[in-house]
This record gives C-alpha cells, sequence and structure tokens, in this order.
C-alpha cells in the first residue's frame, strides 16, 4: 500500500472541508519526483519548474482529473480519495501502486545494424519510438542494443506533494478532461447538455461510440455529437 503523510494545510475558501470522493473531477496541484533521487518527473506549478530550471516552453497549470478514473496511477487516487478539498498533503507511492515492477520479458537485445537502417543512431538513454511503442536505450555494445520497452518508471518507488484546489462541476471542463486522458485530438464545445467534438480527422463509428461511453460513464446526463 501506498503510505501517506498528509499535511494539516487547509486553503481557507467555499469549498474547504468538502470531500473528494470517487466520481468528483478535482483541479489538482502536484509535483512528482522518484524518491531514490528526488528528480521530478511531472508538475503543474510553473513557480517551481523555474525554479528547478524545467522545460521552459512546456505549459504548468493545474489539472483536473476524475477520482477513480483511470486518468491517474493508483496510489495517487487512494491517497486524494476522502481527503478536503484545500488540503495539502504528501506520499508515497510503491512501484506496485505506481507503473509497475519491471517486467524482464519487456527487456529485449537487438542489432545496432537494424536500428541504423532505420536511420536510428542509438545511444545510451534515449527513447525511440519502435512500431508505435516507446523504448529506452539501456546500453549499446558491441554491435547490440539492449532495449528496455518497461514504462520509464516502472520499478520506481515515487514521492508526491499533493495541492486539491477545488471540485469541477462544469461539464465543459469535466469533458474536456476526459478527452486529455483518451488522446483525441479535438475541439471541444458545450452546449445545453451537448458536447459537441470537432474531430480533426473522420474516425470509425467504432472509435466515436467508444468515446461517447466513456464520456457518458463519467460526465452525468450529456449528449455527445462528432463533427470534423
Amino acid at each position: 500500500m501506498a503510505k501517506a503523510q498528509q499535511t494539516s494545510k487547509n486553503s481557507a475558501g467555499p469549498q474547504s472541508k468538502i470531500k473528494v470522493k470517487k466520481g468528483d473531477f478535482v483541479e489538482l496541484d502536484f509535483v512528482g519526483r522518484i524518491k531514490a533521487t528526488g528528480q521530478i518527473f511531472d508538475l503543474t506549478v510553473e513557480e517551481i519548474a523555474k525554479k528547478e530550471d524545467l522545460n521552459r516552453e512546456a505549459k504548468f497549470e493545474p489539472m483536473v482529473a476524475c477520482i477513480g478514473s483511470g486518468q491517474l496511477i493508483a496510489g495517487f487516487d487512494e491517497n486524494v480519495d476522502g481527503k478536503d478539498v484545500g488540503q495539502e498533503m504528501e506520499f508515497d507511492i510503491t512501484p506496485e501502486k505506481a507503473f509497475g515492477k519491471k517486467n524482464p520479458k519487456l527487456i529485449q537485445l537487438t542489432s545496432l545494424q537494424i536500428l541504423r537502417k532505420r536511420n536510428i543512431n542509438p545511444v545510451t538513454g534515449m527513447q525511440l519510438n519502435i512500431d508505435g511503442t516507446v523504448a529506452t536505450v539501456r546500453s549499446v555494445s558491441g554491435g547490440r542494443v539492449i532495449l528496455d520497452f518497461n514504462h520509464m518508471l516502472s520499478g520506481k518507488e515515487l514521492h508526491y506533494w499533493v495541492k486539491i484546489r477545488k471540485i469541477i462541476t462544469d461539464k465543459e471542463k469535466q469533458v474536456n478532461s476526459i478527452i486529455k486522458m483518451l488522446g483525441v485530438p479535438c475541439d471541444v464545445s458545450f452546449k445545453d447538455k451537448t458536447a459537441t467534438l470537432k474531430l480533426k480527422q473522420e474516425v470509425p463509428k467504432q472509435i466515436k461510440d467508444t468515446i461517447s461511453k466513456e464520456l457518458k460513464k463519467h460526465v452525468s446526463d450529456i449528449e455527445v455529437k462528432f463533427t470534423v
């Protein structure tokens, strides 16, 4: 189980003392670190990003997520569920509740020549897209390359600082949150309980049905339309 060390800080406001529950959409600030090294791997707080001299071109802003929807890793969900709006907390998450343990079967040996035929010149630490799957180059030696197809944070214990800013009831923001989770490239507009998704290109009906089902599962009392 993920161990939590909660702070007792609560920001005053109209939603203070409201408890977060599964199915709620919440606006969060967080800083995620690899526990062993303190290295930041993800965050939403621009001030900390500047202080740590992280990617200056990235956009740092609070995240909206639906608790219990699968948007967040299991250990994150468990630690936020039941907490007060406005609360700040810190907790550790074991690999089992984060990105899983490393799977040895996902570490593969390949030929340097094969990669070079694809115009890839691998170096240790590089991330590659191999047939749609991300792999990390673990070593390059003697014409052989070891590729690791595990998630880059698999096997890592994580440490989070989190602030629950507020509960989001605006349905357009809720829809946008789920669309972002699904990775659907589209523009969203919302009117009279209908979410209209303007797709970048036409997609099969089966995909539209899946998107619509996910939206209606997490956002109550809406209809979904698609345009191109």
